[in-house]
């Protein structure tokens, strides 16, 4: 079955956690092993100019104190000599060899007295190989002889913590608790090498500052770690040259740099945090100076304390700075505060104890490794959730992405479907103008032989006229009246024509300026119709007239001509042409009507088209601008002309006209 990676991590982080433990409860019995803790007692040389044969006068015996404590004895940052006494008795049938465990790497000197022979020494400076047995702690052969009472010496100082957890061993049970315990620190430096490779891993693929940062930050806890664990020795650290005083301070202080700049980076608190970004960079400057303070010949125990102060500072600041990152929303956040809060426990329980506040016990003393897995663990699984949201993120960009190019070749179709629309719109009323431009130029060619033929008879008329007057003339003959009779009808026609034309060219161009009168019809029109003013012979039947009107004079009377004149073209000779006045809620009608040959709806529509002249006129006269004009007339008064037309049947046109108040 394949397990999810975060159920992976989880795993390794039980197990991290259960193999940093000690095991020595659990892998030897009461018979195998000692807990000396309780039973020691310590006198302070402050000093350091006691001998072993002082301590062990009777001048000083009294002065020991009792630790009576099952924790190790925690003296804290002490400048202090201190003398530690053991006092065994064997009650084995045989002679016994034990080792004494001191499991403290930090001391610098140490050492040891027994009853009888020379005495050990050795310390946290000498080589593993060096010590009187190799080992990362501190030990010493004891052997034990029945029923006898044996008393030990243990002189130990420190330039740091002071702290002196005692262990007696038999020897198989030592080896079995010891490689259980190294076991144990080889899962743990496992795992955080592993997290090392896959960080540096990722930070090859990705080229991203944050996991560069972050590998910096595992390899020197690491090293810390291992220091911090009694490994230093295999270390370059121990090369020659170096200051013996450089050593977990230095290395924390130096993680604590690089964990810094790795919140910095990806939290990003430069642009969103900015005055806590400040507050950081002066946390990492206080980081740098610890480190260098071994280089600078500063004492240890200084270092110490300002770790455990800078350290004890920078937790809350990381805390803050990883909870407001998270109530924004920011990617991993909430694994970097619950990384901070364990780091930040630990780093305070270490601090305590450094000052001997609390007692080193098997919690206190292994919580810094515990936290430090805690967080590094917690860490990565920021990381992992910082790349999951991206990849999410990436992959919804790309689905929006393909979203939105199906959007845009759906909109482009649409729109090349809609610009093929809109090209079959525009070819057809392309072809539906160039239809038109074709008619107009028909009618134009039209109109041109119209005018041709109209102004050509009445000027034909009076040049044959004026041509037979003068024969007439030479040759005293004929009646001079007669023809210019003819020659006035003749020049009348070509004026109306001229009339007719100028008239529609103003009215379409908007130039006639209305001169509106009160017109009484029924005064009016007779006056307007009588023989003499039409160029008509068709009879004219008035019915009623009685309207009044307020309009141009010349204009509708003009208009009038028009129907009148168009009504004689569509009738036969003789029939007569009925005129009379209609009313209709506020408008007054002068209505036209023939008897002619009528027209049909196709023809009715083109009527009052310039130019337009019907294929059913009875006469050849007229250039097709009589209706257009009437039209035109009645569109400058606010009126309209109204058609009502059957084929055969005649035609009527009436002027409609908004009645004159009063």
């Amino acid at each position: 079955m394949r397990r999810n990676p975060c159920t992976r991590l989880v795993i390794w982080l039980l197990l991290g956690i259960a193999v940093c433990l000690p095991a020595k409860a659990v892998v030897v019995t009461d018979e195998d092993a000692v807990n000396l803790n309780p039973d020691v007692e310590y006198l302070e040389d402050p000093n350091g100019e006691l001998t072993v044969e002082a301590v062990r006068s009777g001048r000083y015996a009294g002065r020991f104190r009792s630790h009576d404590d099952s924790a190790a004895l925690n003296l804290g940052l002490s400048d202090s000599v201190w003398w530690l006494r053991l006092e065994l008795d064997s009650r084995a049938p045989a002679v016994s060899e034990y080792l004494l465990e001191v499991g403290y790497f930090g001391l610098v000197d140490v050492r040891f007295y027994p009853p009888d022979g020379a005495g050990l020494r050795t310390g946290y400076n000498e080589a593993v190989d060096e010590r009187p047995l190799p080992h990362r702690h501190f030990l010493f052969p004891i052997t034990l002889r029945p029923d006898t009472d044996q008393t030990y010496y243990l002189r130990v100082s420190s330039n740091g913590s002071v702290t002196v957890p005692l262990t007696l061993w038999k020897s198989d049970a030592f080896v079995i608790s010891d490689r259980l315990q190294f076991a144990g620190l080889m899962i743990y430096f496992g795992v955080l090498f592993g997290l090392l490779l896959y960080n540096l891993f990722l930070f090859f693929s990705l080229r991203e500052r944050q996991y560069a940062l972050y590998c910096a930050f595992l390899l020197f806890v690491g090293v810390a770690m291992t220091v911090h664990n009694g490994f230093r020795t295999y270390l370059l650290l121990a090369w020659p040259g170096w200051p013996d005083t450089l050593g977990t301070n230095s290395l924390f202080a130096l993680a604590g740099i690089f964990g810094i700049l790795f919140v910095r980076e990806f939290l990003a608190t430069r642009s969103e945090q900015p005055r806590l970004d400040g507050l950081l960079l002066a946390l990492a400057g206080v980081f740098l100076v610890i480190a260098l303070l071994p280089v600078l010949q500063v004492p240890v125990r200084f270092g110490s304390v300002a770790i455990s102060v800078a350290g004890s500072l920078t937790g809350p600041v990381l805390l803050l700075i990883s909870f407001r990152s998270w109530r924004r929303g920011h990617p991993g956040a909430r694994y970097l505060l619950l990384a901070w809060a364990f780091l930040l426990v630990a780093v305070f329980v270490q601090a305590l104890r450094n000052f001997a506040l609390i007692p080193t016990t098997v919690i206190t003393g292994n919580l810094l490794q515990i936290g430090s897995l805690l967080e590094m663990l917690l860490l990565s699984f920021a990381l992992a959730d910082r790349i999951q949201t991206e990849r999410r993120g990436r992959e919804k960009a790309q689905m929006e992405a393909l979203q939105a190019e199906r959007q845009l070749v759906e909109g482009l179709r649409a729109s090349e479907q809609r610009l093929e629309g809109v090209v079959q719109q525009r070819t057809r009323d392309l072809e539906k103008a160039l239809a038109r431009e074709r008619a107009m130029l028909d009618q134009y060619v039209e109109f041109a032989g119209l005018i041709s033929h109209e102004f050509r008879n009445p000027l034909a008329v009076i040049a044959g006229q004026a041509q037979v007057a003068r024969m007439e003339r030479d040759r005293a003959v004929g009646d001079p009246l007669k023809r210019f009779e003819a020659i006035e009808e003749a020049a009348g026609r070509l004026q109306l024509l001229f009339e007719q034309w100028l008239e529609s060219d103003r009215l379409t161009k908007g130039d006639s300026a209305l001169e509106p009168v009160r017109l009484d019809l029924a005064e009016w029109l007779p006056g307007l119709l009588r023989p003499g003013n039409l160029r008509t012979g068709h009879p004219l039947e008035m019915g009623e007239l009685a309207g009044v009107i307020e309009a141009d004079e010349a204009l509708v009377g003009n208009a009038v001509h028009n129907l009148v004149d168009n009504a004689a073209k569509y009738s036969a000779e003789g029939e007569p042409i009925e005129i009379r006045v209609l009313h209709s809620g506020g408008e007054v009608g002068i209505r036209v009507c023939d008897h002619g040959v009528g027209m049909s709806a196709e023809e009715q529509a083109q009527a009052f088209d310039k130019h337009y002249r019907a294929p059913n006129n009875l006469s050849t006269r007229g250039m097709g601008i009589g209706l257009y004009l009437v039209s035109q007339v009645m569109s400058v008064h606010g009126g309209r002309v109204a058609l009502e037309s059957e084929p055969g049947r005649g035609s009527c046109f009436t002027l409609w006209f908004p009645a004159a108040e009063g």
